[in-house]
């Protein structure tokens, strides 16, 4: 916010009144369509630009300028061509950075971008997954035209290393062919893994189990762990969500997912995923607890004692739930008397 202040930039937490509107990468799953047209969610200012997350950083001086290409010989129509896409798409990935445009012209590198994303298209993944996954390339050194991706069987957007498969850093997959190889063995060598703390092995197997069980939600939710055990939280939260979709009666999965939620300071969206969680088992005094001291955080004294006192009637962790009781009694008769 300084950064900006100094250039002359007012910052507004309103972005239907903004003049500029910067396209954040941790927004690719929300604002770009699976057909790569971006959809902001609110209407616009009038007249109101779009700008880069990259551009936004070398305009505040975040992020040094990069060296330019000798040369920028291909116009949005050629681009657009070669990579078999149309000329919002082509927009997109200049917009999220896929791309790198200098007054319409675009470089070799930015064409053989172009030409790889649309292979993936034409290929049948969606177009947030892959600018997703060229995101990731970036973030490891590594650009969109020096990789080779393909779109796997599941979905997702992975690398190709001598025909093997692998994710986007270069972790290759486990295989699925041979009779030899079901969900249930998977499952189980991903708890044994786990039981003997190899945690990236556990991954691995849990992953593999999921791709060939697409119905049992203990999978997801088990890798969901085994992530956040790694400091993936990003990772574990999908896979918590996946598990949801499975089984949303899986209390576990929706408390785990607030968890994660809280430590990131999204606080509604954690106390919607505990609301999830008591939906799903109502006697939950994890969730009741959590949600509880979430909502004493808010302010929302009224609510926590609703939540409090179920716990108190459980008979878990009585004491504790009736310290902070008094303290929300207290809090709304000092509410009661400044009225």
């Amino acid at each position: 916010m300084q950064l900006a202040g100094a250039i002359g930039l007012n910052l507004t937490s309103r972005p239907s009144n903004a003049d500029t509107i910067v396209l954040a990468h941790g927004t690719v799953g929300s604002t770009i369509s699976d057909e790569g047209e971006i959809r902001l969610g609110f209407r616009p200012k009038t007249g109101a630009s779009l700008k880069s997350e990259r551009s936004f950083r070398e305009q505040v001086g975040i992020l040094g300028r990069l060296a330019e290409p000798e040369e920028r010989p291909y116009y949005v129509d050629q681009i657009a061509k070669h990579g078999g896409l149309n000329a919002s798409q082509i927009r997109t990935l200049d917009l999220y950075d896929v791309l790198s445009a200098d007054s319409g012209r675009f470089s070799y590198a930015d064409l053989v971008a172009a030409r790889a994303v649309g292979q993936l298209f034409a290929a049948g993944a969606r177009f947030p997954k892959i600018v997703a996954a060229a995101l990731s390339l970036e973030q490891s050194g590594i650009s969109l035209s020096g990789a080779r991706l393909a779109k796997a069987p599941w979905g997702e957007v992975l690398r190709v290393f001598e025909g093997a498969l692998a994710e986007i850093d270069g972790q290759l997959l486990l295989p699925i062919q041979g009779s030899d190889v079901d969900a249930e063995k998977a499952f189980a060598r991903a708890e044994a893994s786990e039981r003997e703390g190899d945690s990236d092995s556990a991954r691995r197997w849990y992953d593999l189990a999921a791709r060939l069980d697409r119905e049992d939600p203990v999978i997801p939710f088990n890798l969901g762990n085994v992530l956040d055990e790694l400091g993936r939280g990003r990772e574990a939260e999908i896979a918590y969500r996946r598990a949801i979709a499975r089984s949303p009666a899986l209390a576990d999965a929706w408390f785990n997912l607030g968890v994660l939620q809280e430590k990131s300071g999204r606080d509604e969206e954690a106390l919607s995923s505990y609301q999830g969680a008591l939906a799903a088992e109502p006697t939950y005094a994890d969730a009741l607890h959590n949600a509880a001291l979430l909502l004493m955080r808010r302010r929302r004294f009224a609510d926590a004692l609703s939540l409090l006192n179920q716990i108190i009637a459980l008979s878990e962790g009585g004491a504790e739930a009736k310290r902070l009781a008094h303290l929300c009694r207290l809090e709304l008769m000092h509410q009661a008397r400044s009225a």
